[in-house]
């Protein structure tokens, strides 16, 4: 049986690229600086400096800094505040719960916002503990080693885990840690453009999701 459920958040748990983007401009357009692709939602999930670095071609992390600092603060300011959740959200997380299954948020966004996001929402009480990787001490960490920390200090098993996300980064960190994959289809990533990587299941609906994991148990 799964008992327990590791979410990505930006693009599987909420739609929150309205506040994301919107940040980006604001940043870039008030440091003069012209992005060298669209600000859209294909740029949500890698950490910000990679997105910045992708963004802008910048590549040195003294210059990268302030703009990382500008970001963080018009994004916790006003940015986290444009964000709502999927369809469903509420009704699946109250399901899970009745199943008995331990939730987690596993995500890339720094930890402040993904607090002021939850507790926005009224579901920080439905999850077990939320993880971010700027909580992980080594700055060259990926979202792999954050669902490893998680297994680890919790004693998960893997093979009664799966992780639910939108992103190569979401199939690469549970294909890492041998927990199965279950790949959003709704949000911002490419979840199934990952050679050797065969999904446990595809999403087409946050709603499906207590049905799909019974026909995983």
């Amino acid at each position: 049986m799964i008992s327990t459920v590791l979410f990505d958040l930006d693009g599987t748990l909420v739609h929150s690229a309205p506040g994301i983007l919107a940040g980006f401009r604001k940043v870039l357009a008030e440091a003069g600086v012209t992005p060298i692709e669209p600000i859209d939602q294909r740029v949500i999930g890698p950490p910000l400096r990679l997105t910045l670095t992708r963004l802008t071609g910048i590549e040195d992390l003294e210059r990268l800094e302030p703009l990382a600092a500008a970001f963080r603060r018009t994004y916790d300011a006003d940015g986290v505040l444009d964000a709502d959740p999927y369809p469903g959200l509420a009704s699946v997380l109250s399901a899970l719960a009745t199943a008995e299954r331990r939730l987690f948020i596993v995500t890339n966004k720094r930890l402040v916002p993904t607090r002021l996001l939850v507790d926005r929402l009224g579901i920080a009480s439905r999850f077990a503990a939320l993880y971010s990787l700027d909580m992980m001490p080594d700055r060259t960490a990926r979202k792999r080693d954050v669902v490893a920390r998680v297994l680890r200090e919790h004693g998960i098993a893997p093979a009664t885990t799966v992780l639910v996300g939108d992103s190569a980064d979401d199939a690469d960190a549970a294909q890492a840690n041998k927990v199965r994959f279950i790949a959003v289809t709704y949000g911002y990533g490419a979840p199934l453009d990952v050679a050797g990587v065969a999904p446990a299941a595809v999403l087409d609906r946050l709603a499906d999701l207590p049905g799909v994991l019974g026909s995983l148990d």
